[in-house]
């Protein structure tokens, strides 16, 4: 029987149609490498083509040539630009604003055919560290509110280029999705005193139906009311609100959680295209006690329907419990 499932965290609700044994060919579960044209502009040996590195991790090697292991890059067609300026105008029903941000590129490895489905846990945290670093250096523009760290792997997922690489994006206002998981968070707080994500993962651990995989560091669990089929929240154990100012160990950690959820994913789903979306506080919110920040892993399996455009609730066929133990390789 269908139920309706709330969020904890932002109390949305989605469906959960989880009649139907899962069937893994009722869902279309190929990557899709994206289509592109040679050169590569990501590839080693066309930096200049990528653009002036703004971070890079390389062996005395010089800046802006071969002989990297990752470059951060900006976007060459930026969604936003850090030269963007002006204020907010409103005429009569309508408001907008110049394009202020920041877009840049996180260029993963030198290697065209890597992925984080064949990347050891170790180039995984170099990934995630750059993407802490960064994060911390954009929050000195005091303009910037909120910035979020993203993959998306595969065409179905929005990747345009097949060479691996994640973005990062920071803005002068708080994404929607990170303000409502902020405002259910400070609602447990104020009522609770404890950090939902917390009192989550305890819930979860003890129950231990929705657990994915469980380390010293990190929690991989399959949200109770998922969105997708097989997606997965990866959440420290560890009380943090603010990715940028983790330690390493902790970033170290994640990578390792991390490479054995992708590694569950590529022997039961059989490397799906996926997002990897890192939620962590706004700058400047006073958050710290409430938010706890983490990384949610979305296979891209279905398609939106009309039900799911038109009300903006998900249906999901596949129950978190049945994912769990599907990723877990246990019968589904």
């Amino acid at each position: 029987m269908s139920e309706w499932r709330a969020d904890p965290v932002t109390g949305q609700w989605v469906i959960v149609a989880g009649d139907a044994p899962v069937r893994l060919r009722d869902f279309d579960l190929d990557e899709h490498p994206p289509e592109t044209d040679l050169p590569c502009p990501l590839c080693e040996g066309h930096e200049q083509v990528a653009g002036h590195e703004i971070l890079a991790v390389r062996e005395n090697t010089p800046t802006n040539g071969p002989g990297w292991q990752l470059r951060v890059v900006p976007n060459r067609v930026p969604v936003l630009r850090v030269e963007a300026g002006g204020d907010s105008v409103r005429d009569g029903l309508f408001e907008h604003q110049p394009g202020l941000g920041a877009h840049e590129v996180v260029v993963e490895s030198p290697r065209h055919d890597a992925s984080w489905y064949t990347m050891p846990a170790p180039d995984l945290g170099t990934v995630l560290l750059a993407w802490r670093d960064r994060i911390a250096d954009l929050r000195r523009d005091g303009r910037m509110k909120a910035a979020l760290a993203f993959k998306n792997h595969g065409a179905k997922a929005g990747a345009r280029l097949a060479h691996p690489h994640s973005q990062i994006v920071a803005m002068p206002r708080v994404p929607p999705r990170i303000d409502d998981e902020l405002r259910g968070a400070e609602r447990h707080h104020l009522a609770t005193g404890h950090c939902v994500f917390c009192d989550l993962v305890a819930q979860e651990l003890a129950a231990g139906t929705r657990v994915v995989a469980a380390t010293p560091t990190c929690v991989a669990l399959a949200p109770y009311a998922s969105r997708a089929p097989f997606e997965v929240w990866l959440v420290p154990r560890h009380h943090a609100a603010r990715f940028e100012a983790a330690p390493a160990d902790d970033i170290i950690g994640l990578a390792a959680a991390l490479h054995g959820v992708l590694a569950q994913m590529d022997a039961q789903l059989g490397r799906p295209a996926f997002n990897a979306v890192l939620h962590s506080a706004p700058y400047g919110a006073a958050v710290d006690a409430a938010f706890h920040w983490h990384l949610e892993l979305v296979p891209r399996v279905l398609r939106a329907t009309g039900f799911d455009i038109g009300t903006g609730t998900a249906i999901n066929p596949v129950p978190a419990e049945k994912a769990a133990r599907v990723l877990r390789g246990a019968a589904g």
